[in-house]
């Protein structure tokens, strides 16, 4: 029970025979987590009832109605993602941490105010544009320690039970599509052989090369050092081109045309050594190394408009809805194999590469609403909380042609696994003096548990009549989540359950920004 009582259990990427375009795509392509300015951060990105920040445009477009100047702003600064694993074997638990940093520039807007010359009804209206981060993919997940209770390749032999070998000879066995690239790497590579060494097993068995038989019996004879590391790179950027209406400066009105374009890169490698107590192996086996490299790169589009209200000075109301955004996406991947055998055996070492597969489809991320209220205290501060939600269970996948019968399995387990994320923001602002504020907030993501919680904190200093910077400094709070390097396998039906467990790895991530505004009034 305690494999199945964690959190999560995410098996890789693709299950180690990497399968592009699933729901895990679909799910990353459709969730949103705001950068902004350093302000909008530092309070939470609780603006949807309060404009009058150019980091909040992709928030609610009605933001930039309120503005009664041109303004030009830009956001930079150090982004830490931080990753603790501990690895539960048959031999040990190993501990490792690993970290990326980098340096972005997640903002870059700017607004012009055209005043009507109106004393009443249009007073103002606004046209702007706004380059946004909305997601991030920064990541790095490390583990190691040895096993002697299963092995990667032990899984593979046994989901390639029944298979025939001359699936895994032909020369067109990667377009035929009868095995995974992965388990045809292993053939190729001498890491996985036809078995027929029991009269229990079928005719067309395969056993690993770190497998021995011991009568009927087949299993890992011997510690292996394993270890696993991914590295994923990139985010989703919102270019957004708004425009933006005053009314009589208490009814704001917005509206953004919105192009969000992917950019990700996953890039993993698993490692298996059998040399760590000498080599006990049949095969010679000594080392195995497998990796993995996607890229995706696409654009989306959607439209998404806003409304604020001021129906008393201390009060503030906003809403904002935004269209589903469709995906047109194009991912490239490459699997490669390398095998090591300690030269007994008739194969010594052997490399093997898939071809660069490459597939063009459709991800149609839901809509979006959200609700805004704050309060302001005059000149000395104000209060604010936002409410947004999405219904994940309205994620569709789709090739090309926009048939989603391609991806009936997966859209069914969108539709029937997944449900409404509610996100709460709040944030505050105390203006300590006329030239200098001092700011906090606080996010939640709920989806059955918060899965990405966010406290933060900023400073704002006025340098002229025209100029203003601010400083924040956000984190995220620890989410726990547990995955295995390969499916369990061998399932023993007498008992039902799996004879040979994957070790478990259980990863606490944090993160942190740092991020510095620049804004220029004109």
């Amino acid at each position: 029970m305690k494999r199945f009582s964690l959190i999560a259990i995410i098996i890789l990427a693709a299950n180690m025979a990497a399968s592009a375009q699933g729901v895990a795509d679909a799910l990353r392509y459709s969730e949103q987590f705001y950068v902004g300015s350093a302000r909008t951060m530092a309070m939470g990105n609780a603006f949807t009832a309060l404009g009058g920040d150019l980091g909040a445009m992709s928030i609610n477009p009605a933001s930039t109605a309120v503005y009664n100047c041109c303004e030009f702003a830009i956001t930079g600064g150090f982004s830490t993602d931080k990753n603790a694993a501990s690895f539960e074997t048959t031999e040990d638990t190993y501990t490792q941490n690993a970290k990326r940093r980098l340096f972005n520039i997640p903002n870059i807007s700017m607004v012009m105010s055209l005043p009507t010359g109106r004393d009443a009804g249009l007073v103002n209206y606004t046209l702007g544009f706004g380059f946004n981060k909305i997601a991030s993919f920064n990541n790095r997940v490390s583990y190691s320690g040895y096993d002697s209770g299963s092995s990667l390749l032990g899984n593979i032999a046994d989901n390639l039970e029944t298979v025939n070998e001359s699936f895994l000879k032909d020369k067109d066995a990667f377009e035929l599509g009868y095995c995974t690239p992965q388990e045809i790497l292993a053939y190729d590579t001498f890491l996985v052989n036809p078995y027929n060494g029991s009269p229990d097993e079928e005719a067309d068995s395969y056993i690993g090369a770190t497998e021995n038989q011991w009568g009927d019996h087949l299993g890992v004879n011997s510690i292996l050092d394993k270890s696993y590391d991914r590295i994923r790179r990139g985010g989703i950027y919102d270019m957004a081109f708004n425009f933006g209406l005053n009314f009589n400066d208490r009814l704001y009105l917005g509206i953004n045309a919105n192009i969000n374009m992917v950019d990700f890169e996953d890039d993993w490698a698993y490692y298996e050594d059998g040399g760590v107590a000498g080599n006990y192996f049949d095969s010679g086996f000594k080392s195995m190394s497998y990796n993995y490299l996607q890229q995706t790169s696409g654009v989306g589009a959607n439209v998404q408009v806003g409304a604020i209200w001021v129906p008393f000075k201390f009060l503030r109301l906003g809403a904002t809805y935004t269209t589903p955004t469709i995906y047109d996406l194009t991912d490239t991947w490459r699997e490669t194999m390398v095998s090591s055998f300690d030269g007994t055996t008739t194969c010594r070492s052997a490399e093997s590469q898939s071809p660069v597969f490459s597939y063009e489809y459709r991800v149609h991320a839901p809509s979006r609403y959200s609700l805004g209220a704050a309060l302001v205290f005059g000149h000395s501060g104000l209060i604010s909380f936002d409410y947004e939600t999405v219904d994940y269970s309205a994620t569709k996948m789709s090739d090309y042609n926009h048939n989603y019968n391609t991806f009936k399995e997966a859209n069914k387990e969108l539709s029937t696994c997944y449900g409404r994320s509610n996100i709460f923001r709040m944030g505050a602002e105390l203006n300590i003096f006329n030239d200098f504020a001092i700011r906090g907030g606080y996010t939640s993501y709920l989806y059955e548990h918060p899965l990405y919680r966010y406290v933060s904190f900023g400073i704002g200093k006025r340098i002229s009549e025209t100029s203003s910077i601010d400083l924040t400094y956000r984190a995220r709070l620890t989410d726990t989540y547990s995955m295995l390097p390969y499916d369990d396998y061998a399932f023993n039906e007498a008992v039902g359950e799996y004879s040979c467990l994957a070790p478990m790895a259980t990863i606490s991530n944090t993160a942190s920004d740092l991020m510095l505004t620049y804004r220029v009034k004109f």
